[in-house]
């Protein structure tokens, strides 16, 4: 019987998408940081090892409560878009708006 091992119930495929998924996500600055601390996506003991740095990176990294703002007005956009409901649509459009103009204030 064939077994593919898993970490976290994910395959080593899984697993490595996860870690790139993460890593993606990051600033250019994190990214470099990420690959200062030994961030390797390759190999199973790399992709565990690049995950808790990820892990740990994440945990000190700032929130920007702005762009949280900004695509959570939009996903409630779509939402309300996918309803049809005018209102929805026209009050989401708004707090989408609202949220861009704090950005750039």
């Amino acid at each position: 019987m064939n077994r593919k091992k898993q970490l976290d119930g994910l395959n080593y495929k899984q697993f490595q998408k996860r870690n790139s998924d993460k890593f993606n996500s990051l600033s250019q600055n994190s990214k470099k940081l990420a690959r200062q601390e030994g961030y390797k996506n390759i190999g199973w003991a790399n992709i565990r090892q690049s995950w808790n740095i990820l892990q740990r990176m994440t945990i000190l990294l700032p929130v920007d409560f702005i762009e949280f703002a900004i695509n959570k007005a939009e996903k409630c956009y779509e939402q309300a878009k996918q309803k049809g409901d005018l209102l929805e649509i026209l009050e989401s459009g708004k707090k989408v708006i609202q949220s861009i103009k704090i950005k750039y204030q």
